[in-house]
C-alpha cells in the first residue's frame, strides 16, 4: 500500500514537471509569435505611411504644375495683348483670381527691382522664409504680405516686366488636401521645403520656422538628436521611415513621445519639397498588444483545459476506466464529425452564393450596356414618327419591354450586392411594395396564395429599396416556413394612417414630426406562435427551427432597418392560428417627381464629356445630345479625355466605374487638383457602399444608374449645380 501511495506522489512530481515544461514551451512559443506579430503589424503600417506620403506628394507635384501652367496661359495672354494695344491689361489678372478663388488669394507682379506694380489685393511681399528654386526664371517661396498672413507663392521672373507669382492660400490648401489625413489619435502630415523649413503644419504658429532651430528657439531645453538626424535624412531627398523621439506640440505641456514617421520628396523642377506623415508608436503598439494580450489569454485558458483534460484522462486510466473512456472519446469524435459535415455544408452553400452574385453581378453589368442603345434609339424612333402610326406603336413596344428588362436587371443587381447602399432616398410607396411582392413571388411555392392590397396614392418615404425588400423577404420567408407543405395564404396590404393608431402599442411617446404613416400588413395562416416566443422574436441568434435550419439574425435585422427608417414594427400570433406583422414607415410630404430635365432658354450651354469605352453607347448620347444643342465630347479612354481637358473646358465630366479595366473614381479624383470647378459623375451598374463613401469623401461629386440617357445625365448635373 505505501509503495502504491510512493508511486503515485512520483506520477504527481512528473505530471506537475511536465506540464511546467509545456508552460515555459508555451511561453518562449507566444513570445515569438508576439514578436512576428508586432513587427509584421507595425511594418505594414510603415508600408501605408510610406505610400500615403508618396501620394501626397505626387499630388503637390500635380498641384504645383498646375499652377505653373496657369502662369504660362496668364503671362501669353498678357503679351498678345500688349502686343495688340501697347499698353499692359490687368483685366487677365483679376479674372483669373475670382475664378480660382478656392486657393488662389492674388496674383502680383513686381518690377525687377522688387517694387509692386499689380495686385488684385494691393498687399506686396514682406519677409520671405522658403525658397524652392524650380528653374532658373521659376520659384516656390513661403512668404509674408504686408497683411502679416503667411501664403505659398509661386513666382516666375520676366525679362521685360521683372516677375509675376500666383499666391496661394496656405491654409486653405492645408485645410482642403492635407489636414484631413488621419493618422491614429495625434498623428498630422507636416510639409517642409529642403531646408527644413516648415510650410505646412497643424499648428499655424509653426509655419515658416526652422524644424530644428525654430523650435528649439519656441521650446528651449528639449532634446533633439533623434530628430536632427532624421531631419538631415530628409533634407538630403532621401525616403524612408524613421522611428525616433519627439514631442508633441500641439498639446498642452509638449509631451515627449516616440513617433513614427514616414517622408518622402516631392520634385518640382530642379528643387524638392519633403511631406512628412507623423503618428504615435503607442498608437499601433497599444492597440496590438491589447489584441495579442487577449488572444494569449484565450490560448493560455485553451491550454490549461487541455491539460487538465490529459490529467483528468490520465487519472481515468489509473483507476481502469477503459471504457468510459472508449465512450466518451466517441461520442466526441461523432459530435466533430457531424460540426464537419454541417461546416462542408455551408461553406458549399456560401460558395453557391458567391458564384451566383458573381455572375449577376456580371449579367447586369452586360445588359445594361445592350439597354442603354435600345432603349435610346426607341425613344428617339418615337419622337420622330406621327402618334398612334403602326410604326409609332412598334417602337413603343421596344421601348415599355426594355424598360421592364431595366427593372429585371436591377432587382437582379440588388440581389447580387455585396455591400448594399446606406444612403436613403425618396421612394414611392407602391412602386416600392410592387416591386418587393414580385421578389416574393418569386420565392413563393405552388401551394401557397400571394395575396395583396394596396391603397396608397402618391405617399412616398425616405429609405433604402435595397433595405426594405429584404425586410418584406425575411417576413415573408419566415411565414412560407411556418406555413410548410400544407395549402396556405399570405397576404400583403398597405395602407395610409395617422400617427394616432400608434397609441394602441403603449409607446413611451408618440413621435413628432410625421403626422401620417404608411402601414404594412403581413399576415400568414401558419402554424403561429406561443406568447413566449413571440416576446422573444426579434432578438438576435433567437430561432425555433432545427440546429443548422437557421441562423436567428432575420426578423432582428427586420427590427434593426425599420427602427433606421424611424419607423416601428410590431408582431401579433395566435398558436395554430397564424401571425401577423405590423410595419410603420413615416409619410414624407415630398411626393415623388420624375420631371424630365429641360433646358433653360437662353441660359449657359453646359459642356458635357463622356468617358465610355462602348462605342454604341457614345453614338446614343451624342444623338441625343446634339438634339437638345448640348456641345458633347466623347472619349474612349482616359488618356484621350486628360489631353482633351487640357485643350478645352468642360462643366461636367461623366465617365464609366471601370473603363478599360481603370478605375473611374482614381481618374476623377485625379481632377479634383487641377480642374476644381468640372463636375465628376460616375455611371455605375449598381451602387455600393464603396461608391457612397466616394461621394461623401468628395472623391466624385454624383453618381448614376445604369443605363443611362440624356435626361439622368443633365438631371445629375442640374441637381449638383442647385446644390452647390
Amino acid at each position: 500500500m505505501k509503495k502504491i501511495k510512493e508511486n503515485r506522489n512520483y506520477a504527481g512530481i512528473f505530471i506537475c514537471c511536465a506540464m511546467a515544461a509545456v508552460l515555459i514551451i508555451f511561453c518562449l512559443l507566444v513570445f515569438g509569435i508576439w514578436k512576428e506579430y508586432k513587427d509584421a503589424i507595425i511594418n505594414n503600417q510603415k508600408k501605408q505611411m510610406l505610400l500615403t506620403t508618396q501620394s501626397m506628394g505626387e499630388n503637390l507635384k500635380v498641384f504645383i504644375e498646375g499652377y505653373q501652367s496657369d502662369l504660362s496661359t496668364i503671362y501669353d495672354i498678357m503679351e498678345e495683348n500688349y502686343k495688340k494695344t501697347g499698353t499692359r491689361d490687368w483685366s487677365v489678372i483679376s479674372e483669373y483670381v475670382s475664378n480660382h478663388k478656392r486657393f488662389v488669394y492674388d496674383v502680383i507682379v513686381e518690377d525687377t527691382s522688387g517694387n509692386l506694380i499689380k495686385s488684385m489685393k494691393g498687399y506686396g511681399v514682406e519677409k520671405t522664409y522658403s525658397v524652392t528654386a524650380i528653374s532658373k526664371s521659376e520659384q516656390f517661396l513661403q512668404c509674408k504680405l504686408e497683411n502679416g498672413d503667411l501664403y505659398l507663392v509661386l513666382k516666375r521672373n520676366l525679362p521685360d516686366i521683372g516677375s509675376i507669382s500666383i499666391v496661394i492660400n496656405e491654409r486653405s490648401y492645408y485645410k482642403s488636401l492635407v489636414s484631413n489625413i488621419r493618422l491614429g489619435t495625434n498623428g498630422y502630415v507636416v510639409i517642409k521645403d529642403s531646408k527644413g523649413i516648415i510650410l505646412a503644419h497643424p499648428q499655424e504658429k509653426q509655419w515658416g520656422i526652422n524644424v530644428i532651430s525654430g523650435r528649439k528657439e519656441m521650446f528651449p531645453g528639449v532634446n533633439l538628436n533623434s530628430l536632427e538626424q532624421m531631419i538631415d535624412k530628409q533634407n538630403r531627398g532621401e525616403e524612408g521611415v524613421s522611428e525616433y523621439y519627439s514631442y508633441w506640440w500641439v498639446d498642452p505641456g509638449v509631451p515627449e513621445v516616440k513617433k513614427i514617421s514616414a517622408y518622402s520628396p516631392a520634385h518640382i523642377g530642379d528643387g524638392f519639397l519633403v511631406v512628412s506623415a507623423v503618428i504615435d508608436y503607442n498608437d499601433i503598439y497599444i492597440p496590438v498588444a491589447t489584441g495579442f494580450f487577449k488572444l494569449g489569454l484565450v490560448f493560455f485558458c485553451a491550454m490549461a483545459i487541455v491539460l487538465g483534460l490529459v490529467i483528468y484522462i490520465g487519472d481515468l486510466r489509473v483507476q481502469k476506466r477503459k471504457d468510459t473512456e472508449e465512450i466518451a472519446y466517441l461520442l466526441e469524435l461523432n459530435k466533430i464529425l457531424e460540426e464537419i459535415h454541417q461546416s462542408e455544408e455551408t461553406i458549399a452553400h456560401q460558395q453557391r452564393l458567391q458564384i451566383m452574385g458573381t455572375m449577376t453581378g456580371g449579367i447586369a453589368h452586360e445588359f445594361n450596356n445592350l439597354l442603354t442603345p435600345i432603349m435610346g434609339y426607341a425613344e428617339l424612333l418615337m419622337m420622330d414618327l406621327p402618334e398612334r402610326s403602326e410604326n409609332y406603336d412598334n417602337a413603343s413596344e421596344i421601348y415599355e419591354a426594355s424598360a421592364k428588362a431595366k427593372e429585371i436587371i436591377q432587382q437582379i443587381s440588388s440581389l447580387s450586392r455585396k455591400n448594399m447602399e446606406t444612403a436613403f432616398k425618396n421612394l414611392h410607396g407602391e412602386k416600392v411594395l410592387k416591386r418587393a411582392i414580385k421578389m416574393v413571388s418569386s420565392v413563393c411555392p405552388t401551394n401557397i396564395h400571394l395575396k395583396e392590397m394596396i391603397t396608397l396614392q402618391e405617399e412616398c418615404f425616405l429609405g433604402n429599396e435595397t433595405q426594405l425588400n429584404q425586410v418584406i423577404l425575411n417576413i415573408c420567408v419566415n411565414a412560407i416556413h411556418a406555413i410548410g407543405h400544407k395549402e396556405g395564404a399570405i397576404s400583403i396590404s398597405c395602407q395610409t394612417v395617422d400617427r394616432e393608431e400608434l397609441a394602441q402599442y403603449k409607446l413611451s411617446t408618440l413621435p413628432e414630426g410625421w403626422d401620417h404613416y404608411i402601414r404594412i400588413d403581413v399576415e400568414d395562416d401558419g402554424g403561429g406562435m406561443s406568447d413566449e416566443v413571440l416576446k422573444q422574436i426579434f432578438d438576435p441568434f433567437f430561432t425555433t427551427k432545427k440546429n443548422g435550419k437557421g441562423t436567428g439574425l432575420g426578423l432582428s435585422l427586420v427590427e434593426q432597418i425599420i427602427h433606421s427608417h424611424k419607423g416601428y414594427v410590431f408582431a401579433e400570433s395566435t398558436l395554430g392560428k397564424g401571425s401577423i406583422f405590423h410595419l410603420y414607415l413615416p409619410v414624407n410630404e415630398q411626393k415623388e417627381r420624375e420631371d424630365q430635365i429641360q433646358l433653360e432658354a437662353g441660359g449657359p450651354v453646359l459642356r458635357i464629356m463622356i468617358v465610355d469605352d462602348n462605342p454604341k453607347v457614345l453614338r446614343l448620347l451624342e444623338k441625343n445630345f446634339s438634339r437638345l444643342n448640348v456641345p458633347l465630347i466623347s472619349c474612349m479612354d482616359f488618356e484621350e479625355a486628360r489631353r482633351v481637358l487640357k485643350e478645352q473646358g468642360v462643366d461636367a465630366v461623366v465617365t464609366e466605374q471601370y473603363v478599360r479595366g481603370k478605375s473611374g473614381v482614381d481618374f476623377c479624383m485625379s481632377l479634383q487638383g487641377p480642374y476644381p470647378g468640372v463636375i465628376r459623375i460616375l455611371m455605375a451598374d449598381r451602387v455600393t457602399k464603396e461608391l457612397v463613401e466616394a461621394k461623401k469623401r468628395r472623391m466624385i461629386d454624383e453618381y448614376i444608374d445604369k443605363p443611362v440617357s440624356d435626361s439622368s445625365i443633365l438631371k445629375a448635373v442640374k441637381n449638383f449645380k442647385d446644390l452647390y
